[in-house]
């Protein structure tokens, strides 16, 4: 805007110096009738006037000169930082393509890392099978040389031998045995290999089960259990009756692997499950079809901190599978 009164502001200086050219003019004119004196003063009044005027219009000249430097200065400035905007532009579209390819990898990664667990459960299963086929085979290699088949045929009695020579308790106790070593570890993954795949397992914080309220998981969320935060109710908690409100982490921690069952227990009883306590322990009427086994620890020095873990098994399709886990402890 202030370019624009420039031209206004010349042409008014150089109107001005018309003006004072003709009042020259008319000066010379006067002079002849009034005299030279006053003719001359008047001339040099306006020669100075238009040198004054000369000069001032050098310097809008001047101004507008630097004010059109200003200007392509400015421009220059726009043109840079608008190629700088859009050089952002395309470095931001690149960041963009790249997160999209990085979560594109990361899942594919994801899916394969499943793939790769389902598959070594798999091989879990397939392995736990090829060593049954050797025991029962190393059985029956005992049997053919002792060659004591009265004392078999007794053994399948009392035992509960099934067709393939292997006893129930024997089955039972491999598979228990392996329970409770994944749980010292926190290896859910083997625990899951165990959890039967129609009924899933529950669990419960105390010897007392209560089917209404204590949680049951399938094999799969066995399998991703210590990797899940969110927080459960799995029931209520002895004397004080408030809800047990943990995550899967929290409950293990506080009401599974309480003590240490794979390797201090002083009992492991099959089938002979009993109350030490003021719980009365109710799994054989809540399991009916189940076998268990129990890995008793006693309590320490001054502490009545004495444990129980009881693992419930049901038989489907001629396997034992775990169906509940029941920790029975000391309680108010």
């Amino acid at each position: 805007m202030a370019l624009m009164k420039k031209p206004v502001r010349i042409a008014a200086i150089c109107l001005t110096a018309i003006l004072l050219l003709s009042a020259c003019a008319a000066g010379n004119n006067q002079a002849d009738e009034d005299g030279t004196n006053d003719t001359n003063q008047e001339n040099n009044q306006t020669r100075e006037n238009l040198n004054a005027a000369e000069e001032e219009l050098d310097e809008v000249t001047e101004e507008l000169s630097e004010k059109r430097e200003e200007l392509r200065a400015k421009e220059e400035e726009l043109q840079e930082l608008e190629q700088r905007i859009n050089e952002k532009e395309e470095e931001l579209n690149a960041v963009e393509e790249d997160k999209e390819s990085t979560e594109e990898e990361l899942q594919a990664v994801q899916n394969e890392l499943n793939e790769l667990e389902e598959e070594l459960s798999q091989k879990r299963n397939e392995l736990a099978s090829v060593e049954e086929e050797l025991e029962e085979a190393q059985g029956r290699q005992e049997d053919s040389e002792s060659g004591d088949n009265s004392e078999d045929h007794a053994y399948n009695e009392e035992g509960g031998n099934d067709a393939n020579g292997d006893s129930d308790y024997e089955q039972i106790q491999e598979k228990a045995d392996s329970v409770v070593t994944g749980l010292e570890n926190e290896d859910f993954g083997t625990v899951a290999t165990h959890v039967h795949p129609e009924k899933g397992v529950r669990f419960s914080p105390y010897g007392h089960v209560d089917t209404e309220e204590h949680l049951v998981f399938s094999r799969e969320e066995v399998r991703n259990l210590m990797e899940d935060e969110e927080e459960y109710i799995w029931g209520t908690q002895d004397g004080s009756g408030h809800p047990i409100e943990l995550t899967p982490a929290e409950y293990y921690e506080e009401y599974i692997y309480i003590r240490d069952f794979s390797r201090s227990a002083e009992e492991v009883n099959y089938n002979e499950v009993e109350s030490r306590g003021n719980t009365i322990v109710n799994v054989e009427e809540v399991y009916p079809d189940a076998d268990f086994m129990e890995y008793y620890v006693s309590e320490e020095e001054e502490d009545l901190n004495w444990a129980a873990l009881i693992l419930a098994f049901e038989k489907l399709d001629g396997e034992w599978y775990l169906t509940g886990i029941a920790v029975d402890r000391w309680t108010i």
